[in-house]
């Protein structure tokens, strides 16, 4: 497996994986696969090589099977903070390590870029990504209720924190 920071020459494969991720696992994300087919490659390319987005892949036998996205905040009063999005591990690979080495590259990325603060949002019932996101550090530091429709329900968002300065 390689964990790299995603270029704008991976644009297509990260198309190809962001689909099967939504095949795989539809409510785990706020976007409908209709939605990322119909998004123009030039966006993920343009978003590829904004110093504020950075991606990172895990790579297994050359394809994409593993991404997660950082968003850093562009007010000047928020820039030391930055929102992880976009996770995803292909169901053949979860349980093996993966989502933990794209964390902790996320993070050094993060680190490096001068970011003080990772925020992130989760379905409060995706046991195995908060299991993940704590086993890294983030502390749950508050939860957002009915903050996700999905079908004729709600689902409340466990909201994660984690500070880089601190270690």
């Amino acid at each position: 497996m390689l964990i790299r920071k995603l270029e704008k020459k991976d644009a297509a494969e990260l198309k190809r994986c962001r689909l099967r991720a939504l095949c795989e696992s539809p409510d785990a994300f706020l976007v409908t696969h209709g939605e990322v087919s119909d998004t123009p490659l030039a966006a993920l390319e343009a978003e590829l090589v904004d110093d504020d987005i950075c991606y990172v892949g895990a790579f297994v036998d050359g394809a994409l099977a593993g991404f997660m996205r950082l968003v850093r905040f562009p007010r000047l009063a928020r820039r030391h903070v930055a929102e992880v999005r976009s996770v995803h591990v292909s169901a053949a690979y979860r349980g093996q390590g993966m989502g933990a080495g794209l964390l902790h590259r996320l993070i050094e990325l993060a680190r490096q870029a001068g970011i003080r603060s990772l925020i992130l949002a989760v379905l409060a019932d995706n046991v195995a990504a908060r299991r993940l996101y704590e086993s890294c550090g983030f502390r749950l530091y508050g939860v957002e209720p009915c903050a996700v429709r999905k079908g004729d329900g709600y689902i409340d968002q466990a909201l994660y924190a984690l500070d880089l300065a601190a270690g």
